[in-house]
Protein backbone atom coordinates (compact mmCIF):
# COMPACT_ATOMS: atom_id res chain seq x y z
CA UNK A 1 0.00 0.00 0.00
CA UNK A 2 2.98 2.57 0.81
CA UNK A 3 4.68 1.76 -2.38
CA UNK A 4 1.39 2.15 -4.35
CA UNK A 5 0.87 5.77 -2.81
CA UNK A 6 4.71 6.49 -3.68
CA UNK A 7 4.48 5.53 -7.31
CA UNK A 8 0.95 6.68 -8.10
CA UNK A 9 0.06 9.90 -9.91
CA UNK A 10 -1.35 12.63 -7.55
CA UNK A 11 -3.73 15.26 -8.97
CA UNK A 12 -6.01 17.41 -7.02
CA UNK A 13 -3.22 19.56 -5.34
CA UNK A 14 -4.96 22.25 -4.74
CA UNK A 15 -6.43 19.94 -1.49
CA UNK A 16 -3.30 20.60 0.63
CA UNK A 17 -3.94 24.38 0.85
CA UNK A 18 -5.29 25.63 4.41
CA UNK A 19 -7.62 28.27 3.84
CA UNK A 20 -8.68 28.39 7.71
CA UNK A 21 -7.68 31.56 9.37
CA UNK A 22 -8.04 30.14 13.12
CA UNK A 23 -5.22 27.67 13.75
CA UNK A 24 -2.69 29.19 11.43
CA UNK A 25 -1.83 26.29 9.56
CA UNK A 26 -1.39 23.86 12.04
CA UNK A 27 -3.10 22.15 15.04
CA UNK A 28 -4.51 18.64 14.28
CA UNK A 29 -4.72 17.98 18.02
CA UNK A 30 -6.95 20.91 18.85
CA UNK A 31 -10.57 20.90 18.86
CA UNK A 32 -13.28 22.99 20.14
CA UNK A 33 -13.19 26.06 17.30
CA UNK A 34 -15.69 24.39 14.92
CA UNK A 35 -13.21 23.26 12.19
CA UNK A 36 -12.94 20.08 13.53
CA UNK A 37 -14.40 18.78 10.12
CA UNK A 38 -11.16 20.12 8.34
CA UNK A 39 -8.71 19.51 10.55
CA UNK A 40 -9.25 16.39 12.22
CA UNK A 41 -13.03 14.77 12.76
CA UNK A 42 -12.32 12.82 15.68
CA UNK A 43 -12.97 16.78 17.54
CA UNK A 44 -16.34 16.86 16.49
CA UNK A 45 -17.38 15.00 19.32
CA UNK A 46 -16.60 17.71 21.93
CA UNK A 47 -18.42 20.69 19.77
CA UNK A 48 -20.39 22.23 22.45
CA UNK A 49 -23.02 23.55 20.04
CA UNK A 50 -23.89 24.71 16.51
CA UNK A 51 -21.71 26.62 14.60
CA UNK A 52 -20.93 28.40 11.20
CA UNK A 53 -17.87 29.51 9.76
CA UNK A 54 -16.76 31.72 6.73
CA UNK A 55 -13.31 31.28 5.60
CA UNK A 56 -11.45 33.46 2.26
CA UNK A 57 -7.92 33.06 1.22
CA UNK A 58 -6.57 35.55 -1.26
CA UNK A 59 -3.38 33.27 -1.96
CA UNK A 60 -0.71 33.46 -4.71
CA UNK A 61 -0.55 34.45 -8.35
CA UNK A 62 -3.85 35.65 -8.06
CA UNK A 63 -5.46 32.87 -7.07
CA UNK A 64 -8.56 32.41 -4.71
CA UNK A 65 -9.97 29.98 -2.11
CA UNK A 66 -13.20 30.07 -0.29
CA UNK A 67 -14.29 27.11 2.65
CA UNK A 68 -18.00 27.04 4.36
CA UNK A 69 -18.36 24.66 7.54
CA UNK A 70 -21.06 23.78 10.06
CA UNK A 71 -20.63 20.98 13.41
CA UNK A 72 -23.51 20.56 15.21
CA UNK A 73 -23.69 18.01 18.25
CA UNK A 74 -21.36 15.06 16.44
CA UNK A 75 -21.66 15.99 12.65
CA UNK A 76 -19.74 18.04 10.70
CA UNK A 77 -19.65 19.13 6.73
CA UNK A 78 -17.18 21.33 4.34
CA UNK A 79 -17.26 22.96 1.22
CA UNK A 80 -13.99 24.37 -0.32
CA UNK A 81 -13.61 26.31 -3.37
CA UNK A 82 -10.61 27.07 -5.69
CA UNK A 83 -10.60 29.79 -8.57
CA UNK A 84 -7.91 30.35 -11.03
CA UNK A 85 -8.69 33.56 -11.97
CA UNK A 86 -8.67 33.95 -15.80
CA UNK A 87 -5.57 32.81 -18.04
CA UNK A 88 -4.93 33.13 -21.57
CA UNK A 89 -5.50 30.39 -23.67
CA UNK A 90 -2.88 29.62 -26.34
CA UNK A 91 -2.33 26.96 -29.04
CA UNK A 92 1.06 25.15 -29.85
CA UNK A 93 2.47 27.72 -31.75
CA UNK A 94 1.83 30.55 -29.06
CA UNK A 95 -0.94 32.16 -30.42
CA UNK A 96 -3.81 33.29 -27.98
CA UNK A 97 -7.17 32.39 -28.20
CA UNK A 98 -9.21 33.43 -25.40
CA UNK A 99 -9.21 32.56 -21.26
CA UNK A 100 -9.57 29.83 -19.55
CA UNK A 101 -9.66 28.68 -15.85
CA UNK A 102 -9.46 26.98 -13.21
CA UNK A 103 -12.51 25.69 -10.56
CA UNK A 104 -12.26 23.00 -7.90
CA UNK A 105 -14.48 22.21 -5.19
CA UNK A 106 -14.65 19.61 -2.83
CA UNK A 107 -17.81 18.50 -0.24
CA UNK A 108 -16.49 16.85 3.20
CA UNK A 109 -19.34 15.42 5.74
CA UNK A 110 -18.40 13.68 8.73
CA UNK A 111 -19.39 12.19 12.20
CA UNK A 112 -16.88 11.86 15.63
CA UNK A 113 -17.78 8.96 17.94
CA UNK A 114 -15.94 7.52 21.04
CA UNK A 115 -14.36 4.34 22.40
CA UNK A 116 -13.62 3.99 25.36
CA UNK A 117 -11.39 6.89 26.41
CA UNK A 118 -10.22 7.43 22.84
CA UNK A 119 -11.97 10.35 20.28
CA UNK A 120 -12.61 8.71 16.49
CA UNK A 121 -13.82 10.64 13.62
CA UNK A 122 -14.66 10.08 9.76
CA UNK A 123 -15.60 11.62 6.83
CA UNK A 124 -16.61 11.46 3.63
CA UNK A 125 -15.96 13.61 0.34
CA UNK A 126 -16.80 14.26 -3.13
CA UNK A 127 -14.19 16.43 -5.06
CA UNK A 128 -14.88 17.73 -8.67
CA UNK A 129 -12.21 19.92 -10.84
CA UNK A 130 -12.50 21.68 -14.02
CA UNK A 131 -9.89 22.99 -16.26
CA UNK A 132 -11.33 24.65 -19.07
CA UNK A 133 -13.60 22.47 -20.80
CA UNK A 134 -12.40 18.42 -19.22
CA UNK A 135 -13.50 17.73 -15.94
CA UNK A 136 -12.34 15.15 -13.10
CA UNK A 137 -14.46 13.69 -10.11
CA UNK A 138 -12.77 12.29 -7.17
CA UNK A 139 -14.21 10.31 -3.81
CA UNK A 140 -12.41 9.95 -0.45
CA UNK A 141 -12.40 9.83 3.23
CA UNK A 142 -10.04 11.52 6.24
CA UNK A 143 -9.83 9.56 9.78
CA UNK A 144 -8.86 10.83 12.63
CA UNK A 145 -8.28 10.00 16.45
CA UNK A 146 -7.74 12.47 19.86
CA UNK A 147 -7.04 11.81 23.58
CA UNK A 148 -6.61 14.09 26.07
CA UNK A 149 -4.53 13.65 29.11
CA UNK A 150 -6.61 15.78 31.11
CA UNK A 151 -4.18 15.98 34.43
CA UNK A 152 -1.72 17.33 32.43
CA UNK A 153 -3.49 19.26 30.13
CA UNK A 154 -1.93 17.17 26.79
CA UNK A 155 -3.69 16.40 23.87
CA UNK A 156 -2.74 13.63 21.05
CA UNK A 157 -4.31 13.79 17.84
CA UNK A 158 -3.77 12.03 14.54
CA UNK A 159 -5.52 12.87 10.96
CA UNK A 160 -5.23 10.79 7.89
CA UNK A 161 -6.78 12.94 5.42
CA UNK A 162 -7.28 12.90 1.56
CA UNK A 163 -7.48 8.98 1.51
CA UNK A 164 -8.64 8.63 -2.29
CA UNK A 165 -8.49 8.29 -5.74
CA UNK A 166 -10.36 9.59 -9.27
CA UNK A 167 -13.45 7.82 -10.23
CA UNK A 168 -13.75 9.90 -13.73
CA UNK A 169 -10.28 11.19 -14.88
CA UNK A 170 -9.55 14.12 -16.99
CA UNK A 171 -8.48 11.58 -19.40
CA UNK A 172 -7.25 8.15 -19.00
CA UNK A 173 -5.04 8.60 -15.95
CA UNK A 174 -7.15 8.50 -12.24
CA UNK A 175 -4.71 10.22 -10.29
CA UNK A 176 -4.99 9.71 -6.38
CA UNK A 177 -5.99 12.68 -3.90
CA UNK A 178 -3.00 14.58 -2.13
CA UNK A 179 -2.88 12.23 1.20
CA UNK A 180 -1.66 14.09 3.65
CA UNK A 181 -0.89 12.26 7.36
CA UNK A 182 -0.57 14.49 10.47
CA UNK A 183 -0.01 13.47 13.91
CA UNK A 184 0.04 16.25 16.56
CA UNK A 185 0.67 16.66 19.95
CA UNK A 186 -0.45 20.20 22.06
CA UNK A 187 -0.07 21.52 25.57
CA UNK A 188 -3.09 23.53 27.13
CA UNK A 189 -1.96 26.50 28.59
CA UNK A 190 -4.19 28.72 30.87
CA UNK A 191 -4.83 31.26 28.33
CA UNK A 192 -3.56 29.32 24.99
CA UNK A 193 -2.09 26.67 23.69
CA UNK A 194 1.22 25.10 21.95
CA UNK A 195 1.47 22.50 19.72
CA UNK A 196 3.59 20.97 17.31
CA UNK A 197 2.25 18.62 14.47
CA UNK A 198 4.51 15.85 12.39
CA UNK A 199 3.47 15.86 8.82
CA UNK A 200 3.80 13.77 5.29
CA UNK A 201 2.06 15.64 2.48
CA UNK A 202 1.83 13.92 -0.69
CA UNK A 203 4.84 15.33 -3.08
CA UNK A 204 6.29 16.89 -0.29
CA UNK A 205 9.28 15.28 2.21
CA UNK A 206 7.63 14.92 5.87
CA UNK A 207 8.19 18.12 7.91
CA UNK A 208 7.42 19.79 10.92
CA UNK A 209 5.11 22.62 11.79
CA UNK A 210 5.16 24.27 15.70
CA UNK A 211 2.81 27.07 17.04
CA UNK A 212 0.77 28.65 19.88
CA UNK A 213 -2.20 30.52 20.82
CA UNK A 214 -2.26 33.31 23.40
CA UNK A 215 -5.69 34.68 25.02
CA UNK A 216 -4.29 38.03 25.73
CA UNK A 217 -7.85 39.14 26.85
CA UNK A 218 -11.18 37.26 26.50
CA UNK A 219 -11.56 39.77 23.44
CA UNK A 220 -8.46 39.44 21.59
CA UNK A 221 -6.15 36.37 20.65
CA UNK A 222 -2.50 36.39 19.13
CA UNK A 223 -1.29 33.21 16.74
CA UNK A 224 1.90 32.40 15.15
CA UNK A 225 3.04 29.28 13.72
CA UNK A 226 6.37 27.90 11.64
CA UNK A 227 6.31 24.84 9.15
CA UNK A 228 9.98 23.84 7.75
CA UNK A 229 7.42 22.25 4.64
CA UNK A 230 8.21 25.73 2.92
CA UNK A 231 11.77 26.08 4.09
CA UNK A 232 12.96 24.99 0.25
CA UNK A 233 11.24 28.35 -1.63
CA UNK A 234 14.23 29.89 -3.10
CA UNK A 235 13.08 33.38 -4.48
CA UNK A 236 16.39 35.25 -3.62
CA UNK A 237 14.30 37.84 -2.06
CA UNK A 238 17.08 37.43 1.11
CA UNK A 239 14.37 36.62 3.30
CA UNK A 240 13.52 33.16 2.16
CA UNK A 241 14.15 31.72 6.02
CA UNK A 242 11.25 33.21 7.12
CA UNK A 243 9.04 31.34 4.64
CA UNK A 244 7.12 29.30 6.46
CA UNK A 245 5.72 31.75 9.19
CA UNK A 246 2.43 32.44 9.88
CA UNK A 247 0.98 35.57 11.78
CA UNK A 248 -2.26 35.76 13.03
CA UNK A 249 -5.19 37.49 15.65
CA UNK A 250 -8.80 36.63 16.70
CA UNK A 251 -11.29 39.08 17.94
CA UNK A 252 -14.34 37.87 19.61
CA UNK A 253 -17.70 39.22 20.79
CA UNK A 254 -20.29 36.99 21.63
CA UNK A 255 -21.13 34.31 19.53
CA UNK A 256 -18.73 35.87 16.63
CA UNK A 257 -15.31 35.56 16.31
CA UNK A 258 -13.40 36.96 13.49
CA UNK A 259 -9.97 36.22 12.65
CA UNK A 260 -6.79 36.88 10.03
CA UNK A 261 -3.46 35.50 9.26
CA UNK A 262 -0.67 36.45 7.24
CA UNK A 263 2.03 34.15 5.77
CA UNK A 264 4.31 35.96 3.14
CA UNK A 265 6.43 34.21 0.13
CA UNK A 266 8.29 36.95 -0.48
CA UNK A 267 8.75 37.36 -4.22
CA UNK A 268 5.84 34.81 -4.96
CA UNK A 269 3.36 36.76 -2.73
CA UNK A 270 1.75 36.74 -0.13
CA UNK A 271 -1.22 34.87 1.26
CA UNK A 272 -4.01 36.48 3.43
CA UNK A 273 -6.63 34.32 5.49
CA UNK A 274 -9.70 35.36 6.66
CA UNK A 275 -12.20 33.37 8.82
CA UNK A 276 -15.82 34.20 10.13
CA UNK A 277 -17.42 32.08 12.99
CA UNK A 278 -20.73 32.47 14.66
CA UNK A 279 -21.72 29.95 17.30
CA UNK A 280 -19.82 27.24 18.74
Amino acid sequence: MILFLLLADIGFEYMLVDPVAERVGMGYALYGDGHNIYYNPAGIVLNTGTSYSFSYLNYIAGTHFGYIDYENNKLGAGIRYFYSGKMKKTDALGQEFGTFSTNFIDLNVGRGFTISNILLGASGKVVYQLIDTLYSIGIGVDFGGLYLFEQNKIQVGIALKNLGMAVKPFINDKELLPYDINLGICYRLEKGWLGIDLVKPALMNPGVRIGSGFEFTDFLTFRISYTSLLSQIKTDSGLDFLAGLTLGFGVRKSRINVNYSYTPYFNLGQAHRLTIKIGG
